[in-house]
């Protein structure tokens, strides 16, 4: 995709009970910032987006 639309920002979902349970201990921490994961962080039983993090 990158080579087609450079310009486009890709942002991995993960739903917020596994963005808590997760993406919030240091070694995930790390990992989204080392390698600039975006992340988009949803509650799937309201269907709404909750944060986007960008890096």
């Amino acid at each position: 995709m990158e080579g087609q639309e450079p310009e486009r920002q890709l942002f991995l979902a993960v739903s917020q009970a596994i963005y808590i349970k997760h993406f919030q201990k240091p070694i995930f921490q790390l990992a989204v910032q080392r390698n600039k994961i975006n992340l988009l962080v949803y509650e799937p039983s309201q269907e709404v987006i909750l944060q986007w993090i960008t890096h």
